[in-house]
């Protein structure tokens, strides 16, 4: 079972209370199922936690529309995380956004609708919302997480 962290109990709080237990012993039957339950837990596959890494020569580009090409970073079933290249000229239209999408402008300039985004920024579509037409003169290579929508 997981906690959110967010509904923790204060660290004072839950040192009182742990300090105001006494010591059980379980028994020998019940020891013996506790540390099967450790073990089991102890050999969970841990392959998703593993470190990753695209060189920036591997992997695969494709065009879904001419003057965008997409690489896939990595996609699970939360997240996705991506390089977005546009062409010169390239216009994307406006869209939605069903899931939180985040954007980070590698090279290049691009306007998201009247916003002007260049090399270094930063940008949050929080789930929900619609930004205007994406548009490039220069070209652009952008790094994009989206989650995963519900």
């Amino acid at each position: 079972m997981s906690r959110n962290r967010n509904n923790a109990l204060p660290g004072h709080i839950r040192d009182a209370m742990l300090e105001a237990l006494e010591p059980v012993d379980p028994g020998a039957a019940a020891s013996g199922r506790i540390l099967d339950n450790l073990k089991s837990r102890i050999a969970v596959d841990r392959s998703k936690d593993a470190l990753t890494t695209v060189a920036a020569e591997t992997g695969d580009w494709f065009e879904p529309v001419p003057g965008n090409a997409i690489k896939v970073l990595r996609q699970d079933d939360e997240s996705m995380s991506m390089l977005v290249r546009l062409e010169p000229g390239t216009v994307f239209p406006a869209h939605f956004h069903p899931a939180d999408e985040e954007t980070y402008v590698v090279e290049g300039e691009t306007w998201f609708g009247d916003i002007h985004l260049k090399a270094g920024d930063y940008h949050l579509a929080p789930k929900g919302t619609t930004h205007g037409e994406v548009t490039t003169e220069t070209g652009c290579l952008l790094l994009i997480r989206k989650s995963s929508e519900d």
